[in-house]
Protein backbone atom coordinates (compact mmCIF):
# COMPACT_ATOMS: atom_id res chain seq x y z
CA UNK A 1 0.00 0.00 0.00
CA UNK A 2 1.31 3.45 -0.95
CA UNK A 3 0.85 6.25 1.59
CA UNK A 4 0.02 9.02 -0.85
CA UNK A 5 0.43 12.02 1.44
CA UNK A 6 3.77 10.83 2.85
CA UNK A 7 4.95 10.13 -0.70
CA UNK A 8 3.82 13.59 -1.74
CA UNK A 9 5.91 15.20 1.01
CA UNK A 10 8.94 13.09 0.08
CA UNK A 11 8.64 14.08 -3.56
CA UNK A 12 8.36 17.77 -2.67
CA UNK A 13 11.56 17.62 -0.61
CA UNK A 14 13.25 15.59 -3.34
CA UNK A 15 12.38 18.13 -6.02
CA UNK A 16 13.88 20.84 -3.84
CA UNK A 17 17.07 18.82 -3.44
CA UNK A 18 17.33 18.36 -7.20
CA UNK A 19 16.76 22.03 -8.01
CA UNK A 20 18.96 23.47 -5.24
CA UNK A 21 22.36 23.19 -7.02
CA UNK A 22 20.82 24.57 -10.24
CA UNK A 23 19.34 27.57 -8.39
CA UNK A 24 22.67 28.71 -6.97
CA UNK A 25 23.45 31.30 -9.70
CA UNK A 26 19.91 32.13 -10.83
CA UNK A 27 17.94 35.25 -9.98
CA UNK A 28 14.58 34.91 -8.23
CA UNK A 29 12.53 35.31 -11.46
CA UNK A 30 14.76 32.73 -13.16
CA UNK A 31 14.33 30.33 -10.22
CA UNK A 32 10.58 30.66 -10.48
CA UNK A 33 10.62 30.08 -14.23
CA UNK A 34 12.78 26.95 -13.83
CA UNK A 35 10.53 25.51 -11.13
CA UNK A 36 7.33 26.35 -13.03
CA UNK A 37 8.71 25.07 -16.32
CA UNK A 38 9.81 21.74 -14.82
CA UNK A 39 6.57 21.10 -12.89
CA UNK A 40 4.39 22.39 -15.72
CA UNK A 41 6.08 20.16 -18.30
CA UNK A 42 5.82 17.08 -16.06
CA UNK A 43 2.10 17.64 -15.51
CA UNK A 44 1.23 18.74 -19.05
CA UNK A 45 3.37 16.12 -20.81
CA UNK A 46 3.85 18.50 -23.76
CA UNK A 47 6.21 21.48 -24.25
CA UNK A 48 3.28 23.73 -25.19
CA UNK A 49 3.30 26.98 -23.22
CA UNK A 50 -0.47 27.34 -22.70
CA UNK A 51 -0.79 23.75 -21.43
CA UNK A 52 2.22 24.09 -19.15
CA UNK A 53 0.86 27.36 -17.72
CA UNK A 54 -2.55 25.77 -17.13
CA UNK A 55 -0.95 22.94 -15.14
CA UNK A 56 1.06 25.15 -12.79
CA UNK A 57 0.14 24.64 -9.12
CA UNK A 58 0.02 28.41 -8.49
CA UNK A 59 -3.73 29.04 -8.50
CA UNK A 60 -3.51 32.52 -6.98
CA UNK A 61 -2.40 33.95 -10.34
CA UNK A 62 -4.68 34.10 -13.35
CA UNK A 63 -4.01 31.74 -16.23
CA UNK A 64 -3.27 34.52 -18.72
CA UNK A 65 -0.72 36.06 -16.35
CA UNK A 66 1.00 32.69 -15.89
CA UNK A 67 1.09 32.11 -19.64
CA UNK A 68 2.46 35.58 -20.42
CA UNK A 69 5.11 35.28 -17.72
CA UNK A 70 6.27 31.92 -19.06
CA UNK A 71 6.36 33.15 -22.66
CA UNK A 72 8.37 36.20 -21.62
CA UNK A 73 10.95 34.03 -19.82
CA UNK A 74 11.20 31.71 -22.82
CA UNK A 75 11.85 34.51 -25.31
CA UNK A 76 13.69 37.12 -23.22
CA UNK A 77 17.45 37.38 -23.91
CA UNK A 78 19.27 36.29 -20.75
CA UNK A 79 22.03 33.99 -19.54
CA UNK A 80 19.71 31.46 -17.89
CA UNK A 81 20.69 28.66 -20.30
CA UNK A 82 24.40 29.13 -19.60
CA UNK A 83 23.80 29.15 -15.84
CA UNK A 84 21.66 26.01 -15.90
CA UNK A 85 24.04 24.09 -18.19
CA UNK A 86 27.03 25.02 -16.03
CA UNK A 87 25.24 23.61 -12.95
CA UNK A 88 23.98 20.35 -14.47
CA UNK A 89 27.37 18.50 -14.37
CA UNK A 90 27.22 18.61 -10.56
CA UNK A 91 24.23 16.26 -10.84
CA UNK A 92 25.49 13.69 -13.36
CA UNK A 93 29.30 13.76 -13.01
CA UNK A 94 29.32 11.59 -9.82
CA UNK A 95 27.53 8.86 -11.82
CA UNK A 96 30.23 8.63 -14.52
CA UNK A 97 33.07 6.17 -13.85
CA UNK A 98 36.10 4.99 -15.80
CA UNK A 99 34.22 2.31 -17.76
CA UNK A 100 30.87 4.11 -18.16
CA UNK A 101 29.62 4.05 -21.78
CA UNK A 102 28.98 7.59 -23.05
CA UNK A 103 26.67 7.20 -26.04
CA UNK A 104 26.70 9.70 -28.89
CA UNK A 105 23.81 9.90 -31.32
CA UNK A 106 22.31 12.31 -33.85
CA UNK A 107 18.53 12.61 -33.84
CA UNK A 108 15.92 14.94 -35.30
CA UNK A 109 13.08 17.23 -34.30
CA UNK A 110 10.74 16.79 -37.24
CA UNK A 111 8.37 19.71 -37.90
CA UNK A 112 6.90 18.84 -41.33
CA UNK A 113 4.05 21.36 -41.12
CA UNK A 114 6.07 24.28 -39.73
CA UNK A 115 6.67 27.28 -41.97
CA UNK A 116 7.57 30.27 -39.76
CA UNK A 117 9.79 28.79 -37.05
CA UNK A 118 13.29 30.23 -36.91
CA UNK A 119 16.06 28.53 -38.91
CA UNK A 120 14.03 25.57 -40.21
CA UNK A 121 16.32 23.13 -41.99
CA UNK A 122 15.90 19.88 -43.91
CA UNK A 123 16.25 16.79 -41.70
CA UNK A 124 15.56 13.09 -42.14
CA UNK A 125 12.59 12.01 -40.04
CA UNK A 126 13.70 8.98 -38.04
CA UNK A 127 10.16 7.59 -37.96
CA UNK A 128 9.33 7.75 -41.66
CA UNK A 129 12.74 8.13 -43.30
CA UNK A 130 11.50 11.11 -45.33
CA UNK A 131 13.17 14.49 -45.69
CA UNK A 132 11.10 17.09 -43.82
CA UNK A 133 11.54 20.47 -42.15
CA UNK A 134 12.90 20.48 -38.61
CA UNK A 135 16.05 20.60 -36.52
CA UNK A 136 18.93 18.26 -35.70
CA UNK A 137 19.72 17.14 -32.15
CA UNK A 138 23.15 16.07 -30.95
CA UNK A 139 22.69 13.75 -27.94
CA UNK A 140 25.08 12.36 -25.34
CA UNK A 141 23.92 9.90 -22.67
CA UNK A 142 25.86 8.28 -19.85
CA UNK A 143 24.74 4.66 -19.48
CA UNK A 144 25.12 4.37 -15.72
CA UNK A 145 23.05 1.16 -15.67
CA UNK A 146 21.21 -0.94 -18.22
CA UNK A 147 17.90 0.67 -17.25
CA UNK A 148 19.03 4.24 -16.73
CA UNK A 149 20.59 6.34 -19.53
CA UNK A 150 21.39 9.75 -18.05
CA UNK A 151 21.10 12.65 -20.55
CA UNK A 152 24.23 14.76 -20.17
CA UNK A 153 23.89 16.86 -23.33
CA UNK A 154 21.05 17.48 -25.77
CA UNK A 155 21.58 20.40 -28.14
CA UNK A 156 19.39 21.39 -31.12
CA UNK A 157 21.11 22.90 -34.13
CA UNK A 158 20.21 23.90 -37.66
CA UNK A 159 22.29 24.27 -40.79
CA UNK A 160 20.30 27.44 -41.51
CA UNK A 161 21.68 29.22 -38.45
CA UNK A 162 23.93 32.12 -39.48
CA UNK A 163 26.86 30.95 -37.33
CA UNK A 164 26.44 27.19 -37.83
CA UNK A 165 29.82 25.67 -38.73
CA UNK A 166 28.47 22.30 -39.85
CA UNK A 167 27.60 18.94 -38.33
CA UNK A 168 31.10 17.59 -37.64
CA UNK A 169 32.35 20.69 -35.73
CA UNK A 170 29.20 20.65 -33.58
CA UNK A 171 29.67 16.96 -32.74
CA UNK A 172 33.37 17.46 -32.03
CA UNK A 173 32.69 20.40 -29.70
CA UNK A 174 30.00 18.42 -27.83
CA UNK A 175 32.30 15.43 -27.27
CA UNK A 176 35.19 17.67 -26.22
CA UNK A 177 32.99 19.50 -23.73
CA UNK A 178 31.71 16.30 -22.10
CA UNK A 179 35.09 14.55 -21.86
CA UNK A 180 36.74 17.69 -20.53
CA UNK A 181 34.16 17.63 -17.73
CA UNK A 182 34.70 13.92 -17.01
CA UNK A 183 38.50 14.25 -17.24
CA UNK A 184 38.40 11.56 -19.99
CA UNK A 185 36.45 9.12 -17.86
CA UNK A 186 34.07 6.94 -19.84
CA UNK A 187 34.13 5.21 -23.22
CA UNK A 188 32.54 6.93 -26.22
CA UNK A 189 30.13 4.65 -28.12
CA UNK A 190 28.93 5.71 -31.59
CA UNK A 191 26.82 4.10 -34.30
CA UNK A 192 27.49 4.07 -38.05
CA UNK A 193 28.34 7.51 -39.36
CA UNK A 194 30.59 8.23 -36.40
CA UNK A 195 33.57 6.76 -38.29
CA UNK A 196 34.26 9.95 -40.22
CA UNK A 197 37.94 10.79 -40.50
CA UNK A 198 37.60 14.23 -38.88
CA UNK A 199 35.82 12.73 -35.86
CA UNK A 200 38.21 9.81 -35.37
CA UNK A 201 41.31 11.99 -35.67
CA UNK A 202 40.03 14.45 -33.07
CA UNK A 203 39.27 11.63 -30.61
CA UNK A 204 42.71 10.10 -31.18
CA UNK A 205 44.41 13.47 -30.70
CA UNK A 206 42.59 13.95 -27.40
CA UNK A 207 43.13 10.31 -26.30
CA UNK A 208 39.39 9.65 -25.95
CA UNK A 209 38.62 5.95 -25.79
CA UNK A 210 35.92 4.96 -28.26
CA UNK A 211 33.95 2.12 -29.83
CA UNK A 212 32.59 3.07 -33.27
CA UNK A 213 30.61 0.92 -35.67
CA UNK A 214 32.13 0.96 -39.17
CA UNK A 215 30.07 1.54 -42.29
CA UNK A 216 32.41 -0.65 -44.33
CA UNK A 217 33.38 1.85 -47.04
CA UNK A 218 36.30 3.36 -45.09
CA UNK A 219 39.94 2.37 -45.63
CA UNK A 220 42.12 1.00 -42.83
CA UNK A 221 45.75 -0.07 -42.58
CA UNK A 222 46.52 -3.74 -41.81
CA UNK A 223 49.96 -5.21 -41.16
CA UNK A 224 51.32 -7.46 -43.91
CA UNK A 225 54.10 -9.71 -42.69
CA UNK A 226 55.87 -10.28 -46.01
CA UNK A 227 57.38 -13.47 -47.43
CA UNK A 228 60.55 -13.98 -45.36
CA UNK A 229 62.15 -17.28 -44.49
CA UNK A 230 61.10 -19.50 -41.56
CA UNK A 231 63.73 -17.97 -39.25
CA UNK A 232 62.59 -14.40 -39.91
CA UNK A 233 60.22 -12.57 -37.60
CA UNK A 234 57.58 -10.07 -38.61
CA UNK A 235 59.90 -7.25 -37.61
CA UNK A 236 62.93 -8.50 -39.58
CA UNK A 237 61.24 -9.28 -42.88
CA UNK A 238 62.21 -6.68 -45.45
CA UNK A 239 58.89 -6.59 -47.28
CA UNK A 240 56.74 -6.34 -44.13
CA UNK A 241 54.62 -3.20 -44.19
CA UNK A 242 51.25 -1.61 -43.38
CA UNK A 243 48.91 -2.05 -46.34
CA UNK A 244 45.82 0.04 -47.08
CA UNK A 245 42.67 -2.07 -47.43
CA UNK A 246 38.90 -1.54 -47.51
CA UNK A 247 37.28 -2.20 -44.12
CA UNK A 248 34.59 -4.56 -45.48
CA UNK A 249 37.11 -6.60 -47.43
CA UNK A 250 39.30 -6.84 -44.34
CA UNK A 251 36.33 -7.97 -42.23
CA UNK A 252 35.53 -10.73 -44.72
CA UNK A 253 39.12 -11.99 -44.46
CA UNK A 254 39.19 -11.85 -40.64
CA UNK A 255 38.53 -15.23 -38.96
CA UNK A 256 36.04 -15.34 -36.09
CA UNK A 257 36.68 -18.55 -34.14
CA UNK A 258 35.33 -17.37 -30.77
CA UNK A 259 31.72 -17.53 -29.63
CA UNK A 260 29.85 -14.58 -28.10
CA UNK A 261 26.32 -14.26 -26.81
CA UNK A 262 23.92 -11.71 -25.44
CA UNK A 263 20.41 -11.74 -24.04
CA UNK A 264 17.65 -10.31 -26.23
CA UNK A 265 14.18 -9.70 -24.77
CA UNK A 266 11.31 -10.35 -27.20
CA UNK A 267 7.64 -10.22 -26.21
CA UNK A 268 8.54 -10.42 -22.53
CA UNK A 269 10.76 -13.49 -22.90
CA UNK A 270 14.57 -13.56 -22.79
CA UNK A 271 16.43 -15.25 -25.65
CA UNK A 272 20.14 -15.90 -26.14
CA UNK A 273 21.59 -14.63 -29.42
CA UNK A 274 24.90 -16.21 -30.44
CA UNK A 275 27.54 -14.95 -32.81
CA UNK A 276 31.15 -15.65 -33.78
CA UNK A 277 33.79 -13.06 -32.90
CA UNK A 278 37.24 -12.20 -34.19
CA UNK A 279 39.54 -9.19 -34.27
CA UNK A 280 42.50 -7.74 -36.13
CA UNK A 281 45.00 -4.95 -35.25
CA UNK A 282 44.64 -1.98 -37.60
CA UNK A 283 45.55 1.69 -37.96
CA UNK A 284 44.07 4.72 -39.63
CA UNK A 285 45.83 5.84 -42.83
CA UNK A 286 48.49 8.37 -41.91
CA UNK A 287 48.25 7.62 -38.17
CA UNK A 288 50.39 5.46 -35.86
CA UNK A 289 47.93 4.82 -33.00
CA UNK A 290 47.15 1.13 -32.38
CA UNK A 291 43.48 0.33 -33.07
CA UNK A 292 41.50 -2.87 -33.33
CA UNK A 293 38.72 -3.91 -35.66
CA UNK A 294 36.32 -6.34 -33.97
CA UNK A 295 34.28 -8.52 -36.34
CA UNK A 296 31.14 -10.45 -35.36
CA UNK A 297 29.12 -12.82 -37.55
CA UNK A 298 25.54 -13.82 -36.80
CA UNK A 299 23.95 -16.93 -38.38
CA UNK A 300 21.54 -15.96 -41.13
CA UNK A 301 23.25 -12.66 -41.95
CA UNK A 302 25.72 -12.22 -44.76
CA UNK A 303 27.26 -8.86 -43.79
CA UNK A 304 29.58 -9.02 -40.75
CA UNK A 305 29.36 -6.53 -37.91
CA UNK A 306 32.44 -4.26 -37.77
CA UNK A 307 33.52 -2.07 -34.87
CA UNK A 308 36.65 0.06 -34.57
CA UNK A 309 37.98 0.64 -31.07
CA UNK A 310 40.92 2.22 -29.31
CA UNK A 311 40.46 -0.14 -26.35
CA UNK A 312 43.10 -2.88 -26.05
CA UNK A 313 41.90 -6.21 -27.46
CA UNK A 314 44.17 -9.16 -26.71
CA UNK A 315 41.68 -11.96 -26.05
CA UNK A 316 38.17 -13.14 -26.81
CA UNK A 317 36.95 -11.63 -23.53
CA UNK A 318 38.24 -8.21 -24.64
CA UNK A 319 36.43 -8.56 -27.97
CA UNK A 320 33.20 -9.53 -26.20
CA UNK A 321 33.60 -6.50 -23.95
CA UNK A 322 33.72 -4.25 -27.03
CA UNK A 323 30.50 -5.85 -28.31
CA UNK A 324 28.84 -5.29 -24.92
CA UNK A 325 29.78 -1.61 -25.08
CA UNK A 326 28.11 -1.30 -28.46
CA UNK A 327 25.03 -3.22 -27.28
CA UNK A 328 24.50 -0.51 -24.63
CA UNK A 329 24.14 2.03 -27.46
CA UNK A 330 20.48 1.07 -27.85
CA UNK A 331 19.71 2.94 -24.62
CA UNK A 332 20.07 6.27 -26.42
CA UNK A 333 17.31 5.14 -28.81
CA UNK A 334 15.13 4.42 -25.79
CA UNK A 335 15.99 7.85 -24.38
CA UNK A 336 14.97 9.87 -27.43
CA UNK A 337 11.87 7.67 -27.86
CA UNK A 338 10.90 8.51 -24.28
CA UNK A 339 11.38 12.24 -24.90
CA UNK A 340 9.31 12.11 -28.09
CA UNK A 341 6.50 9.88 -26.80
CA UNK A 342 6.10 10.94 -23.15
CA UNK A 343 7.43 14.51 -23.13
CA UNK A 344 6.34 15.01 -26.78
CA UNK A 345 9.48 16.90 -27.69
CA UNK A 346 8.45 17.22 -31.34
CA UNK A 347 5.29 19.15 -30.40
CA UNK A 348 7.15 22.34 -29.58
CA UNK A 349 5.04 25.27 -30.80
CA UNK A 350 6.99 28.49 -30.80
CA UNK A 351 8.52 30.64 -33.51
CA UNK A 352 11.69 31.81 -31.77
CA UNK A 353 14.96 29.89 -31.64
CA UNK A 354 15.69 30.96 -28.05
CA UNK A 355 12.38 29.53 -26.86
CA UNK A 356 12.99 26.27 -28.77
CA UNK A 357 16.37 25.79 -27.08
CA UNK A 358 14.92 26.50 -23.63
CA UNK A 359 12.00 24.10 -24.10
CA UNK A 360 14.46 21.38 -25.15
CA UNK A 361 16.50 22.17 -22.03
CA UNK A 362 13.37 21.78 -19.85
CA UNK A 363 12.69 18.39 -21.48
CA UNK A 364 16.27 17.33 -20.69
CA UNK A 365 15.75 18.44 -17.07
CA UNK A 366 12.66 16.20 -16.80
CA UNK A 367 14.59 13.15 -18.00
CA UNK A 368 17.66 14.03 -15.93
CA UNK A 369 15.49 14.34 -12.83
CA UNK A 370 14.06 10.84 -13.38
CA UNK A 371 17.54 9.38 -13.94
CA UNK A 372 18.91 11.18 -10.88
CA UNK A 373 15.97 9.91 -8.83
CA UNK A 374 16.65 6.28 -9.82
CA UNK A 375 20.33 6.54 -8.92
CA UNK A 376 20.23 8.70 -5.79
CA UNK A 377 16.87 7.77 -4.25
CA UNK A 378 15.94 4.26 -5.46
CA UNK A 379 13.47 3.64 -2.59
CA UNK A 380 11.48 6.78 -3.44
CA UNK A 381 11.61 5.87 -7.13
CA UNK A 382 10.19 2.42 -6.37
CA UNK A 383 7.36 3.93 -4.33
CA UNK A 384 6.53 6.35 -7.12
CA UNK A 385 6.48 3.53 -9.68
CA UNK A 386 4.06 1.58 -7.49
CA UNK A 387 1.87 4.69 -7.29
CA UNK A 388 1.77 4.78 -11.09
CA UNK A 389 0.02 1.37 -11.12
CA UNK A 390 2.51 -0.40 -13.40
CA UNK A 391 1.87 -3.47 -15.51
CA UNK A 392 2.63 -6.85 -13.91
CA UNK A 393 5.84 -7.47 -15.89
CA UNK A 394 9.12 -5.74 -15.14
CA UNK A 395 10.12 -3.54 -18.10
CA UNK A 396 13.76 -2.86 -18.92
CA UNK A 397 13.19 0.89 -19.27
CA UNK A 398 11.91 2.46 -16.05
CA UNK A 399 11.30 6.07 -17.10
CA UNK A 400 7.74 5.51 -18.35
CA UNK A 401 6.52 4.06 -15.05
CA UNK A 402 8.45 6.59 -12.97
CA UNK A 403 7.12 9.60 -14.91
CA UNK A 404 3.56 8.33 -14.37
CA UNK A 405 4.16 8.08 -10.61
CA UNK A 406 5.79 11.52 -10.39
CA UNK A 407 2.91 13.09 -12.32
CA UNK A 408 0.36 11.41 -10.06
CA UNK A 409 2.15 12.56 -6.89
CA UNK A 410 2.37 16.17 -8.13
CA UNK A 411 -1.33 16.06 -9.06
CA UNK A 412 -2.18 14.88 -5.55
CA UNK A 413 -0.11 17.71 -4.05
CA UNK A 414 -1.82 20.25 -6.30
CA UNK A 415 -5.35 19.07 -5.56
CA UNK A 416 -4.60 18.91 -1.81
CA UNK A 417 -3.35 22.50 -1.86
CA UNK A 418 0.14 21.55 -0.72
CA UNK A 419 3.03 23.75 -1.79
CA UNK A 420 5.77 22.33 -3.98
CA UNK A 421 9.34 23.61 -3.49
Amino acid sequence: MVRTHALMESLSANLGEFLHPIHSDLTRPQEKFLRDGLVGLIRAGRPIVCRMARKLPDRRTKFLSRRDRMEANLNRPSDIERKIKSALPDLWLPMVHEDTPIILDLSDLAKPLARKMDYLATVRDGGTGQLVSGYWLVELYASVSRKNPVPILLEPFSHEQPLCRGQNPIIIDAVRHVFDLTNKRGVLVVDRGGDGRALLEDWLDREIRFVVRLRGDRDLMRYYGGLGGPADTLETRRDAQWVRVNARHLAEQTPSPHRAWRTVKRHGHAHLRFSQVGWRPVRLPGRTEALTMVVARTPGRDAPFMALTSLPVASADDARRVLRYYARRWECEEGIRFLKSEVHLERIRTFHWTAICRLVLLAVLVMLYLAWLIERHPNLAERLMRLGEPLPDQPDFLFYRLLTGVTEAINVATYAGRALP
